[in-house]
């Protein structure tokens, strides 16, 4: 890229005033404009996904309006210069929302700790395509083909009632108003079996039991598998396997394992619809502290997390991490009807 614009706001054509509402109207405006399918360029939709990584995440925005609001000579104070150190840098080779952009307009993942970010697709916002057409009433129904939210939580067996219980219910919530807002694609679906799907002496299919994924949302050809754990306290670390807090060391759940089974029984369940599908598998566990502030606890990588297993996070970055796994696929904006319904099959309670 030859040049960076200076001001994100005006990448958008909004002001720094705008809410967040209206910097996600903006930005899914301009990206139809600048992409190249639509007569944009490639350049363009590069410098609207650039600014909408950062005015689109409340953490990364806060930093931004404080770099622009910083004295042009460097930090006053040391409290200016701490935030500075944390703030993103912009302009020709620098981060954005996690990305680095090149001179040639191309993006590099930055790391964290060995954990790279994915640069969403763009796909995401595009019209989303169904498959099959809606002309069709199988595999699902156009009420369920819509519906966002599968599945609710039963009041024992996996959460037995209580704290646990709540804090699905939560995670369920949040992930609505942090996810599923930004992505139109997206689906989510609660308690979902891990085992196959029977069926009773009637032919119809019966809720599964056994072992569950607590939450499990698909975006195009993408699953990405979430649990979360309460942590007493504001700060934690992570040496790559266990959880350390409050003198504690906390098992993660295996959402590595769980990932692959459902992927497993996804693709079975694909392959007798005669689609092949090949699933790409995500995960975070979100942790959530005594206050249930978005931003703690704050977890300090300490080690090289094994195989794929990333960094427990605290709300506000679990949720952009997930955001950001989900709309990496080049199919983000594909509803793939055979997979919903494959995956309504797992529900353990579908509630409708």
């Amino acid at each position: 890229m030859s040049s960076q614009p200076t001001d994100l706001y005006s990448v958008l054509g909004i002001g720094p005033d705008a809410d967040a509402q209206a910097v996600r109207a903006a930005y899914r405006k301009q990206a139809r404009r600048a992409h190249p399918d639509a007569g944009g360029t490639a350049e363009r939709f590069h410098e609207v996904q650039s600014a909408w990584e950062v005015l689109g995440d409340s953490e990364a925005r806060a930093a931004y309006d404080r770099e622009l609001r910083r004295p042009a000579r460097g930090a006053d104070s040391a409290e200016d210069a701490d935030q500075a150190e944390d703030a993103p840098h912009y302009g020709r080779g620098s981060s954005f929302g996690g990305f680095r952009t090149t001179a040639a307009g191309s993006t590099s993942p930055t790391r964290s700790g060995s954990e790279s970010a994915r640069t969403p697709s763009g796909a995401a916002h595009l019209a989303p395509v169904y498959i099959p057409d809606l002309s069709s009433p199988e595999p699902l129904s156009l009420p369920l083909t819509s519906q966002r939210t599968h599945g609710g939580f039963g009041s024992g067996g996996l959460f037995g009632g209580g704290r646990a219980l709540r804090r699905a219910q939560q995670t369920a919530e949040l992930l609505e108003k942090h996810v599923l807002s930004d992505l139109p694609t997206a689906r989510l679906f609660n308690t979902v079996a891990l085992q196959p799907s029977g069926r009773d002496r009637w032919g119809q299919a019966r809720p599964p039991k056994g072992r569950a994924a607590e939450h499990v949302l698909v975006c195009g050809d993408t699953l990405v598998v979430v649990s979360s754990l309460e942590v007493h306290a504001a700060t934690a670390s992570f040496d790559g396997r266990s959880l350390h807090a409050a003198g504690r060391s906390l098992a993660l759940p295996d959402l590595t394992g769980q990932s692959r089974a459902l992927r497993t029984l996804l693709e079975a369940a694909m392959r007798e619809t005669g689609r092949e599908t090949s699933l790409n598998l995500g995960q975070q566990v979100v942790l959530y502290a005594p206050d249930r502030s978005m931003q703690s606890p704050v977890v300090e990588a300490r080690g090289t997390p094994s195989g794929s297993v990333r960094t427990p996070l605290a709300p506000a970055r679990a949720f952009r991490s997930i955001r950001e796994q989900l709309a990496a696929s080049a199919q983000a904006n594909v509803i793939d009807r055979h997979l919903l319904a494959a995956l309504r099959d797992q529900l353990q309670h579908p509630q409708d």
